[in-house]
């Protein structure tokens, strides 16, 4: 079926990961799309919603992958949205494992069985690193640097590399990555918006790096726009604009306070040992070097112009 140009109520999608803050985001609005006729939810969980088709899915289960694809040839789709990813990391590192990458090898698996038309798979601009060196605008055949010291960040590289893979053997199929700047918002919870909600804020002592930011509203439309985009690859979704993260803090209605270097890598192991830490300690590369990603293809393919800027997804954490 080509979902490029449906006909009202023709189209049926599969959504993993409903219950996380990528599915709510999307099920808004396949839930207000006259074009969708049912949303296949496969989860441990089943979320509101007159379209909704349920089928439990535990994809950290050693049956995952037996139970997807009978689910989706049974009822078969014309798009997949993997979203049963992490916003944020979590202390039982294994397990995170075992989700993201174990599980997305799963959901390939099941849908390269299914002959699937469609696949979109979430990611995130962190996966091209912080660096000193990194250039003025990150696109996306740049390399995927990451953050040596951040499983969290590790997996989504893994996963990237599970997808691209799966694409080149899957030519047939459209298979769509978003890349994610930071995305904000008063429903969303992940590093930024914890790090961005505390009153005081500590930053790097002589460091302002240029941040951005997505409004989740932005970043919902993105990923509905990817059930008609004709094309396949990855794509940076950013919101309008950057700001030194000095100034991301004040949109926020919090307080920078710099910090020595030394200082402040104590202070958040302390706070990390203790299980109270808002920023992760590997992920400090990212309040220290800019990691700026260019937006233009998914401008010019998907059609993705954000209509927030990155200080008024900020101040929506302030309302929040």
């Amino acid at each position: 079926m080509d979902v490029s140009r449906p006909g009202k109520g023709r189209l049926r999608i599969a959504v993993t990961g409903a219950s996380g803050d990528y599915g709510r985001l999307l099920l808004s609005r396949l839930d207000q799309d006259p074009d969708v006729e049912s949303i296949l939810v496969l989860d441990v969980t089943r979320p509101e919603g007159d379209k909704v088709e349920f089928h439990r899915v535990d994809l950290t289960r050693y049956d995952a992958e037996s139970e997807l694809t009978d689910a989706l040839t049974e009822r078969p789709v014309d798009a997949l949205y993997h979203l049963a990813f992490l916003f944020g990391p979590i202390r039982n590192g294994s397990l995170a494992h075992e989700l993201e990458v174990i599980g997305t090898m799963n959901v390939l698996t099941a849908a390269g069985r299914s002959r699937l038309p469609r696949l979109v798979v979430p990611s995130m601009t962190a996966v091209y690193g912080a660096r000193g060196n990194n250039p003025a605008l990150l696109r996306e055949d740049s390399a995927l640097q990451g953050c040596p010291h951040s499983r969290f960040v590790t997996d989504k590289v893994e996963v990237e590399g599970q997808v691209r893979a799966f694409r080149e053997r899957h030519p047939d199929m459209r298979v769509l990555v978003l890349r994610f700047a930071p995305v904000l918002g008063p429903s969303v919870d992940n590093p930024a918006t914890r790090f961005l909600k505390n009153p005081v804020v500590p930053t790097l002592m002589g460091f302002d790096p240029l941040w951005q930011g997505l409004h989740e509203d932005d970043a919902a439309r993105a990923l509905h726009l990817a059930l008609r985009a004709d094309a396949s690859g990855e794509f940076n979704i950013v919101g309008q604009g950057v700001m030194p993260i000095s100034g991301l803090i004040q949109r926020a209605g919090a307080r920078p306070l710099p910090l020595p270097g030394p200082l402040f890598r104590a202070g958040l192991h302390t706070l990390d040992a203790v299980g109270a830490g808002t920023l992760p300690v590997a992920l400090l590369d990212y309040i220290h070097y800019s990691w700026v990603a260019d937006g233009e293809r998914a401008e010019s393919v998907l059609g993705f112009i954000p209509l927030h800027h990155v200080r008024d997804a900020a101040a929506a954490l302030k309302r929040s």
